[in-house]
């Protein structure tokens, strides 16, 4: 019987060891497709944090591989919007990159209203995953009058406050190390105190057990965060005694746990020493311990002995900075702690080095700088950058701000907003910066990681929304007289550029066909034909084919408020003194514009056209019938019509009745449907939303007629295809043809050369964006750059900002000054 039992024990063992085995190898294995199938990640530089009306927003989007942040070979395509505070996108760029960045730039229109705007910046691809991982800004558009500033804007340069402050109850907040408190194991409490209003307090308070004995005191530091030291005794519980006015109030800590597991942590820079420990019965035997960075395994141990506890020293050397993630999986497969860690590699220092020709300069004057890239040896290093200058007067900048580094490292894979994060960047060897940056850690949980969506789903899956090389035109090939049904046929696309070019494609069994990718920056005059059978043949009925053009399924302009970057605090001056000279430079425009348009002893006698005038006119001439409608509806005429769809758009119209999908008109006829001016089904429509509609009109009597069944009235809607870029789309059976827009082109910044004599000297320059470079190359080949520009008419001092990234994926943020006397 004894040796039945050590038979069964013997088999037992093996057993749990091969099962263990196995969950190791399906962790090692789903974190290499995690990295293999890597996430993107965008981050968007702006040359100022904040704007006025009538001022431009000039942008750098930088695209990385988001496990190694290098160069992603994936997307070529980034799309940067600019939504505003009632969800609708005022403007949308579509940027090529076949490098690591793109430049852009946003007009900010007059007839827009200041507020609080959205800046989102994401791939096609990223679009298979959360929107709170699309990169997301917040930005201030200020309207010209100082004393909205006054009252809307916070002096204060940190938000924290002193607890005599304080006149309601603060949140305390607790997050032990690993997830739990454990009874009998050493553990550290991270705490983060605010108030209502979301600031940060001065605190002190003691830990006291159940019995009211005081255990520990703590007290908060900057971002009311503090630390504490605890042991949890069995049938024991905790508590948090802080007075305010005078009057105790109580918190009570996360109860222990009888059994359980545990990571404790030390950070020492060069080093990470780690110790795991247990106290079920059978301790850490057959548990498994992994930690990564980004998807990337940097250590592992499968534990085969009934230990209670193991300690482990990792050395940082070769590791990548950013946050490094340890999880203990128990013997189920299940993980029971987790604890983050924030990698600082001195390796990976890269010194940003700007020369300067002098070491001030006069108004008006050329400046030369040249820049480059050092490793923490000397060594030359390649990389990508993009340049603001501004003056620090009027444009409040610091090394605490938001910044790529801060994004790539922190924000984009922790939870929650952090303030301030550059703060956690600035001192190299600062203690207390490193301990508060580790507070950081225990009270932000990791962001992308769930291990049961990483372990057990398959990340091979066929996404839905594709990865992006270029520009894509599709649609589907439908009978001409059957309902919506997609047929078979041989279509070309043909571009009527300067170089015509053609190609020839069989549109699937369902009719859809799909040309590209294409690359291309120009609006391109683009004709499609289809044919039943092929181009040669003279079968009747052969051209009895609709084209439809597919709609390019964009983003819901509705904003996640998740993982946005916030506004800073602005210093009220600085931000008065911004909008005063932006009014200045407004004006001056506006009177050189006016100027430079006289004209000498010409009288001109017109009647002036009205904005509204001039948009009717507009949408008449896409039109057969012209100004004669009985009714329009104009989409810029509806707040928030993007997210509409096409049938409550239609409810909107006198005289039409929507029943579910079904459209009849006041005499209970049945409208004759018109779709960019050629006959269609309802089918043919009940994918529109309001961001594919530029305007519908509803037709009757002598207008109607011009269409054939239309005795009932006509529908006519228009649509503005590729969210308002194609345009003026003409339909006939078999061909379609219209104008295809190309990316966006960023406009030039203008630099003026005062040492051109041709250059207008006698307007006044006091631009607020001194210069903008949104590609900044260091090659191999030449591993300096040189850049110049002219000072303006302000003497002040400038903050010179670099951002952008190396080669190898190392994230750069650099701040310094230039003296204009």
């Amino acid at each position: 019987m004894f040796k039945k039992i050590i038979v069964y024990c013997f088999v037992l063992t093996l057993f749990s060891f091969s099962v263990l085995n196995n969950f190791r190898e399906l962790v090692i294995k789903k974190l290499n497709e995690y990295t293999e199938n890597y996430p993107e990640k965008i981050y968007v530089q702006t040359d100022k944090p904040y704007y006025t009306m009538g001022d431009a927003i000039w942008f750098s989007a930088y695209l990385v591989n988001g496990t190694d942040h290098k160069k992603s070979d994936k997307s070529n395509i980034i799309y940067v919007e600019l939504i505003n505070d009632k969800d609708s996108i005022v403007s949308q760029k579509k940027l090529y990159t076949n490098n690591i960045s793109a430049a852009g730039d946003f007009e900010i229109k007059k007839e827009w209203k200041p507020g609080n705007y959205l800046l989102r910046a994401y791939t096609n691809y990223m679009r298979n995953g959360s929107s709170d991982y699309f990169f997301k800004k917040e930005i201030t558009i200020w309207s010209f009058k100082t004393d909205e500033v006054l009252k809307n804007t916070n002096s204060e340069s940190s938000s924290n406050i002193e607890i005599s402050e304080v006149t309601e109850r603060p949140e305390i907040d607790f997050y032990p190390e690993s997830g739990y408190l454990i009874n009998g194991i050493p553990s550290k409490v991270a705490i983060k105190v605010k108030d209502k209003l979301n600031r940060n307090i001065s605190i002190e308070g003691e830990i006291k057990d159940s019995d009211d004995v005081i255990i520990t005191t703590f007290k908060t530091y900057e971002f009311g965060l503090s630390l504490l030291n605890i042991v949890p005794k069995l049938n024991k519980t905790y508590y948090a005694s802080v007075f305010i006015n005078n009057k105790e109030i109580k918190y009570p800590l996360p109860k222990a746990l009888p059994q359980g597991y545990s990571l404790n942590m030390k950070n020492n820079g060069s080093e990470i020493i780690l110790k795991a420990l247990g106290n079920s019965p059978i301790g850490l035997k057959n548990s498994f311990l992994v930690a990564h960075q980004r998807g990337k395994i940097v250590y592992e141990k499968l534990e085969t002995e009934a230990v209670n506890e193991y300690a482990v020293k990792l050395n940082t050397s070769q590791l990548l900075d950013g946050v490094t993630s340890f999880t203990l999986f128990d013997n189920s497969g299940k993980p029971v702690c987790e604890r983050l860690v924030f990698i600082e590699n001195s390796n990976n220092k890269i010194d940003v080095n700007i020369t300067k020709d002098k070491n001030s300069y006069k108004i008006r004057e050329k400046v030369t700088l040249q820049i480059d890239l050092k490793d923490i040896i000397g060594n030359p290093i390649s990389g990508n950058l993009s340049m603001s200058i501004t003056d620090l007067d009027i444009v409040e900048k610091n090394s605490r701000n938001e910044n790529i580094k801060t994004y790539l490292l922190l924000n984009s894979d922790l939870r929650g907003y952090i303030e301030n994060p550059g703060y956690f960047f600035e001192k190299e060897n600062d203690p207390k910066r490193r301990y508060l940056l580790d507070l950081i850690m225990l009270t932000n949980g990791w962001n992308r990681f769930i291990w049961n969506d990483i372990l057990y789903n398959s990340h091979q899956k066929n996404d839905q929304f594709k990865i992006e090389k270029g520009l894509y035109i599709a649609g589907q090939t439908q009978a001409l007289k059957e309902k919506g049904q997609g047929i078979t046929a041989t279509t070309r696309l043909t571009f009527l550029d300067a170089t015509p070019s053609q190609e020839i494609k069989q549109s699937s069994i369902n009719g859809i066909f799909n040309f590209g990718p294409y690359v291309f920056y120009d609006s391109i005059p683009t004709l499609i034909e289809a044919r039943v059978k092929d181009f040669k043949s003279d079968a009747p009925k052969n051209r009895d084919i609709n084209i439809l053009l597919r709609n390019n399924n964009y983003l819901s302009p509705l904003r996640s408020h998740n993982n946005v970057l916030k506004q800073n605090k602005f210093d009220k001056t600085v931000l008065t003194n911004f909008i005063k000279q932006s009014q200045r430079v407004f004006e001056m425009d506006a009177e050189y514009l006016k100027g430079a348009q006289k004209l000498d002893e010409i009288l001109i006698t017109a009647k002036l056209k009205t904005k509204e005038e001039k948009r009717e006119e507009e949408l008449d001439d896409r039109t057969s019938y012209g100004g004669f409608q009985t009714h329009r509806l104009d989409i810029n005429d509806i707040t928030g019509a993007e997210s509409l769809s096409v049938f409550d758009l239609l409810r909107r119209l006198p005289g039409l009745s929507i029943i579910n999908d079904s459209i009849s008109i006041r005499n209970g006829g049945t409208p004759r449907i018109i779709l960019d001016g050629f006959p269609v089904e309802m089918d043919d429509i009940s994918f529109l939303r309001g961001s594919d509609i530029e305007f519908i009109d509803i037709l009757a009597g002598v207008s109607a007629s011009a269409f054939s069944r239309g005795g009932n009235g006509v529908v006519a809607i228009y649509t503005k295809l590729g969210n308002g870029n194609i345009k003026n789309i003409k339909r006939q059976p078999g061909i379609i043809d219209f104008y295809y827009p190309g990316f966006y082109t960023a406009k030039e910044f203008y630099s003026p050369d005062y040492a051109d004599s041709f250059n207008d000297n006698s307007k006044q320059d006091i631009r607020t964006t001194l210069y903008w470079n949104p590609k900044i190359t260091l090659s191999n080949a030449n591993h300096k750059a040189e850049i110049s520009f002219f000072t303006s008419d302000t003497r002040s001092k400038y903050a010179i900002e670099i951002e952008g990234l190396t080669e190898d994926g190392v994230p750069i943020h650099h701040l310094t000054t230039l003296q204009v006397d």
